[in-house]
């Protein structure tokens, strides 16, 4: 966040390759910002997303559609609404300016693009239908009726509202994503960006139908993931982190087992490694993965993986051939 922050403030954002590489679409295409709608400050934050749009049309955008995923998790469930408020009063004054600028489409940060370490692609799908599809089984005419009435259903929350999109008189998706246009993740945080990524960028992505895959210029905004250099383009430089215990431990001998299940390996690896995948030295590590349930939420299976993280952690101790034991069990978090 401080990055993103720091390069905003100094303008240095503006400048850069990622900026100015979707810019070349500005003139004939559509500008798509794709993210979570929240002061939260853990994956994303409203100001930050309030001074790129402004930024942007500024800059040459005369044609903005936002793709918004309501929180509910790193902040109060239901302020979603007041996010949204927030947003389309700037989205209005830049239409009286002569731009071009509304939400296209949304969806609940669980049920909705934001899956990590792979767990269920299904929920990347749901946002993509919508997103660049401009398909989902909710049609509204904006995005403040949308998550009124979705949240108005019996259960519904924030975190879980199905994906919709907004139409226009005659029916028709306001922001579909087509061949030309410019896309941004305005995520800074890594780990619920990375599948939609790889979807927007790898030509060969093949974990469900993309049905159309419109030729974008795309840019995170950060790089998400360094080893796979994901993705290419990015408008805030990525931290070089160096040095971090794992790596430090490992170099010095210091012999290493880490375990969790799917939605909390990466934060015994990815993130402990300084958002690093892969091993620093294989002879002395071992990362132990636990498939995480799917297609069930984890309050009506509260006991996750908690029993099997803890048996290969009591056999790595027993084992004797590990110095160092670290473990996540997510039940508390998730």
């Amino acid at each position: 966040a401080k990055l993103v922050d720091a390069a905003l403030a100094s303008g240095k954002i503006w400048e850069d390759e990622g900026f100015n590489y979707i810019k070349e679409s500005f003139d004939k295409g559509t500008l798509h910002l794709i993210g979570l709608l929240s002061d939260g400050g853990v994956h994303s934050r409203l100001d930050q997303v309030q001074l790129i749009v402004k930024g942007a049309s500024e800059r040459g955008a005369k044609r903005i559609r936002l793709h918004i995923l309501t929180d509910g998790r790193d902040v109060l469930d239901g302020s979603s609404v007041g996010f949204i408020e927030t947003i389309e009063k700037d989205l209005a004054q830049l239409r009286e300016q002569g731009v071009d600028a509304r939400i296209a489409s949304g969806g609940g940060r669980m049920y909705v693009t934001m899956d990590r370490y792979e767990n269920d692609w299904s929920v990347v799908k749901r946002g993509w239908d919508a997103q660049v599809l401009g398909e989902a089984p909710h049609k509204f005419q904006n995005a403040l009726e949308a998550v009124k009435t979705l949240r108005a259903e019996p259960k519904a929350n924030d975190q879980y509202l199905p994906p919709f999109v907004i139409v226009d008189e005659s029916g028709k998706s306001v922001g579909p994503i087509v061949d030309g246009d410019a896309v941004v993740t305005f995520n800074f945080r890594a780990d619920r960006m990375v599948m939609l990524a790889k979807a927007l960028e790898f030509p060969d992505f093949d974990k469900f139908d993309r049905v159309r895959v419109p030729k974008i210029k795309y840019a995170g905004m950060l790089q998400y993931d360094g080893e796979l250099k994901l993705p290419s383009k990015y408008l805030v430089s990525p931290p070089l982190i160096e040095r971090t215990s794992g790596e430090y431990l490992v170099k010095n001998g210091v012999r290493t087992f880490a375990c969790s299940e799917t939605v909390k390996f990466g934060h015994v690896t990815f993130f402990w490694n300084g958002n690093r995948s892969g091993y620093f030295d294989e002879t002395r590590e071992e990362y132990v993965e636990i498939p995480s349930d799917s297609g069930i939420t984890f309050n009506e299976q509260p006991k996750m993986k908690a029993l099997e993280i803890a048996e290969r952690t009591r056999d790595a101790i027993l084992s004797g051939k590990f110095d160092q034991v670290r473990i996540n069990l997510p039940n508390g978090d998730m």
